[in-house]
C-alpha cells in the first residue's frame, strides 16, 4: 500500500493529541495555538468526479447527487470521510471557497483521505451545479434528468422529509464507499442528518463524527432548545420556502472578522453563493430541524401528506444506545457562533457543550474543541484547513476507532 508522507506534530498538535487521550470534554485553543495546526500529511492531487442514485420514498423517485474525490495516495483505503452542507447550500460549499482556496472536502483529498461530498435532494442544479434563475424564482429540483410540473414539486417540497434526504446520503455513500469505515461531518442543519446515517446504511458504518459548528440528534438539540429561555419556538407555513440573502446572512450572525473573510463583505459572499448554492430551504426542512418546542406544524404535514405520523416525528427519537458507543465524537465550534456557542447564556449551556455531554454520557467517546474568533461560516473562512487537519490528527491518533 503506497502512503502519504507524515509530517512531525507541532507544539498545538502534541497539546490537542494529549487532551485526546484525557476525558474532558472540552479542549479549548488560543489564536496562536489555532495557527500553530500543521497538516498530517504532505498534500497530493486529487480528482473530483459527480456521482449520482436514483431513490424512492414517500411515493417518490428523488436523485441525489454528490461529488466524490480520490486522492493520488491514500492513506487508509479502509477509511472514508462523507462531507454533508448546511440548510440552503450544496456540496460546492465543500469543493472551494468562495476567494478560489479548496473547501473541506477537497482539503480532505489532498490529505489523502477518499471523501465523498452530498447535496440534499433538490438542492444542486442539473447546470453543472451552478444556478443562474433568481433566487427569488427558486424551487427544488428533484430529479436531475427531467423537469416535473409545478404542481408535483410543490408536493414533493412536503415529502421531502429528513428521513428522505438521510436514506439518500445512505444509498449513495454504500454505493460509492462499500466496505469503509466513515468519518461523517454535517454542518449545521446537515449535523443531525450524519448522526442519523446508521439507521439506513447497509454496506458501510460510521465510526466518527468530525463536526464544526454540527450539534447532534435531533432528540438533544429540543430537549436543548426546550432548556434555554432565549429561545422562542418558531415555525414556517407549510408552503414556505425560506430565501437566503445578505440580509438573512446579517440577521443569522454570520459575518466575521473581515480578516478572515476575503470577499469581505456578506453582499460578496452572496454574489458569489446565489451562483453556487441552492439559496433555498423548504418548510418540512426548516420545521424539522428548528422546529423543538412544541411541533404543532408538523401535524399539520401529517394530515395535508397523509404520510404515517413517523415520518415527521421519529427525528425526534432517542439515539439507538448502541449506536452511541460505537462512535466517537469531535465537535469543533468556534467562539462567535450564536446557534452553537453563544446562545444559552455561557459556554457551560452552549448547545454544542450539551450535546457533547449528552454523547459522552451515552458512552461516545467525546471532545469539544472550541477555536477562536470564527463564527458559523468559518468553514469557508482564512485557515480553514485546520479544521481537516484536527480531524485528521485525530484519525491518525486512532481516536475515530472505537
Amino acid at each position: 500500500m503506497t502512503t502519504q508522507t507524515d509530517v512531525p506534530p507541532s507544539m498545538a498538535v502534541d497539546k490537542f493529541l494529549k487532551n485526546l487521550d484525557t476525558s474532558d470534554l472540552r479542549i479549548d485553543l488560543n489564536w496562536d495555538e489555532w495557527m500553530d495546526v500543521v497538516a498530517p500529511y504532505e498534500d497530493v492531487a486529487c480528482t473530483r468526479n459527480e456521482v449520482t442514485v436514483r431513490f424512492n420514498r414517500n411515493g417518490y423517485d428523488w436523485d441525489i447527487h454528490g461529488s466524490l474525490y480520490d486522492p493520488a495516495k491514500e492513506v487508509d483505503p479502509g477509511v472514508a470521510y462523507v462531507v454533508v452542507h448546511g440548510g440552503a447550500g450544496t456540496e460546492n460549499n465543500m469543493d472551494w471557497t468562495p476567494d478560489g482556496r479548496p473547501g473541506l472536502a477537497r482539503l480532505l483529498a489532498m490529505q489523502g483521505f477518499k471523501t465523498l461530498s452530498v447535496t440534499y435532494p433538490g438542492h444542486w442544479s442539473p447546470n453543472g451545479g451552478i444556478w443562474t434563475a433568481p433566487v427569488a424564482d427558486r424551487y427544488p429540483i428533484y430529479l436531475l434528468d427531467q423537469e416535473t410540473p409545478h404542481a408535483e414539486t410543490l408536493d414533493r417540497m412536503l415529502k421531502c422529509t429528513f428521513n428522505c434526504n438521510v436514506q439518500g446520503i445512505a444509498q449513495l455513500i454504500d454505493e460509492q464507499l462499500a466496505g469503509r469505515d466513515i468519518i461523517a461531518f454535517g454542518h449545521s442543519t446537515g449535523g443531525p442528518m450524519v448522526a442519523s446515517l446508521y439507521k439506513f446504511l447497509k454496506k458501510a458504518k460510521v465510526t466518527g463524527l468530525a463536526g464544526f459548528g454540527s450539534g447532534g440528534p435531533h432528540k438533544w438539540l429540543k430537549e436543548w432548545r426546550d432548556g434555554t429561555p432565549e429561545l422562542k419556538h418558531r415555525d414556517w407555513p407549510i408552503d414556505n420556502v425560506s430565501r437566503r440573502s445578505p440580509d438573512t446572512f446579517k440577521e443569522a450572525g454570520y459575518e466575521d472578522p473581515v480578516e478572515l473573510c476575503p470577499w469581505e463583505t456578506p453582499e460578496n459572499y452572496m454574489e458569489w453563493a446565489d451562483k453556487h448554492r441552492s439559496q433555498i430551504k423548504t418548510s418540512v426542512c426548516d420545521n424539522q430541524h428548528v422546529t423543538m418546542g412544541e411541533p404543532k406544524r408538523l401535524e399539520e404535514f401529517v394530515t395535508v401528506t397523509g404520510l404515517p405520523r413517523a415520518e415527521f416525528f421519529d427525528h425526534l427519537d432517542d439515539p439507538d444506545p448502541n449506536w452511541l458507543k460505537s462512535v466517537a465524537a469531535l465537535l469543533i465550534v468556534s467562539e462567535n457562533d450564536k446557534g452553537h456557542w453563544v446562545q444559552g447564556g455561557s459556554p457551560d449551556k452552549s448547545q454544542e457543550i450539551y450535546v457533547g455531554r449528552k454523547y459522552a454520557e451515552g458512552g461516545t467517546p467525546t471532545h469539544v474543541v472550541k477555536i477562536p474568533r470564527y463564527g458559523h461560516i468559518g468553514y469557508a473562512e482564512l485557515h480553514n484547513e485546520r479544521l481537516v487537519y484536527l480531524w485528521l490528527w485525530a484519525t491518525k491518533h486512532g481516536f475515530f476507532k472505537v
